[in-house]
């Protein structure tokens, strides 16, 4: 009875959040400041834990300053992107993955004796050992089990399209899928925009216009777009010097993700970490800009109580930690993924 009616509350809630997070999109689009306003006020009245409440605490400060770009940001977002995409993927990550989907995380974490990541990576190439959608869409099955609704995929197969069903045929969980521009044909494109719980990330190679191309055209479609750079010590002074926050701005991606080349020197991460903070506190840019080891590093932090990232490639191996270390101990094709993480020493 009691779970009857957990459930039923839980949906009470996800209704009237739709509805409100509906109309505060709708107010953005003719008063974009105090609306903005308004939509991190009822992020604050749903906020669970300090951490959340933190959250929007630091948002709120952010947006005291009424010159700031992410108001410009907030209404291009509500002016080219699909309502319903905002809204379903904003609760498929914002609820349920770090809400309800933390709760349930919490308590598993106490049941198995050990941390549980909040997200789930997955590389799907085309080599013969790759990851198949259907040993991916087992290890997700299992993930909601464990409180897990927020999966991100490397896309470096012409698989894509096939990829595209696995996020409609888990529609309560939030996926981002990165690609490579060649791969967003029209008929993929057409495809995506019917999705409403995917955001996709195109591949900037820092030369080419393939990205510019691509994100204009998912664009157009309504999709949620950002767009992910991988740098190298070589590449540092193009992210400190703005280059690249600015090639992301004119793309039209609603966020930049820089992660750094396996290996690289950490003074390097560092620099672009503290260049990622110093340009959010800045806000001169209409687009969020992330630096994924060291933020993801803070989000496990977070709602894991430690460092948590695991990333399943070929073979089924998994990598885990920022370092993304090899664990031999265990393999997704043969370890259920709450033995996996019994097993990892985080």
């Amino acid at each position: 009875m009691s779970m009857e009616f957990g459930i039923k509350n839980e949906k009470i809630t996800k209704a009237l959040l739709k509805t409100t997070i509906r109309k505060a999109l709708r107010d953005i689009q003719t008063d974009p400041k105090r609306s903005v306003r308004n939509l991190v006020d009822l992020g604050l009245n749903f906020a669970e834990g300090c951490n959340q409440r933190e959250i929007f605490d630091i948002t709120q400060h952010y947006l005291s300053d009424e010159n700031s770009a992410y108001f410009t940001l907030a209404e291009n977002m509500v002016n080219e992107i699909d309502h319903e995409k905002l809204v379903t993927f904003g609760l498929n990550f914002g609820y349920n993955g770090c809400t309800s989907g933390a709760r349930i995380l919490r308590e598993k974490q106490t049941e198995l004796g050990c941390h549980l990541p909040f997200l789930i990576t997955f590389t799907i190439t085309d080599q013969p050992d790759s990851l198949s959608l259907a040993e991916i869409e087992s290890a997700i099955c299992q993930g909601m089990e464990l409180g897990i609704f927020i999966y991100a995929v490397i896309c470096k197969s012409d698989i894509y399209p096939e990829l595209l069903e696995t996020a409609s045929r888990f529609s309560d969980c939030a996926f981002i899928f990165f690609v490579n521009p060649r791969r967003l044909t029209r008929e993929v494109i057409s495809r995506t925009s019917e999705i409403d719980n995917l955001v996709t990330s195109v591949r900037y190679d820092g030369v080419s216009d393939d990205c510019l191309e691509s994100v204009g055209a998912l664009r157009a479609q309504g999709c949620i777009t950002v767009a992910h750079y991988e740098y190298t010590s070589a590449s540092l002074d193009a992210i400190l010097d703005n280059s690249l926050t600015e090639a992301f701005a004119e793309t039209g991606a609603i966020a930049g993700i820089l992660y750094s080349e396996p290996g690289a020197d950490p003074d390097v991460q560092r620099k672009a970490a503290e260049y990622r903070a110093e340009i959010g506190r800045l806000q001169q840019y209409p687009v969020f800009i992330f630096e994924a080891q060291s933020d993801i590093k803070r989000i496990d932090a977070m709602f894991s109580g430690a460092e948590c990232r695991v990333h399943f490639i070929g073979g089924g191996k998994v990598l885990y930690t920022a370092e993304q270390k090899i664990f031999e101990g265990a393999n997704l094709r043969e370890d259920t993924l709450a033995d996996i993480f019994k097993r990892l020493d985080f």
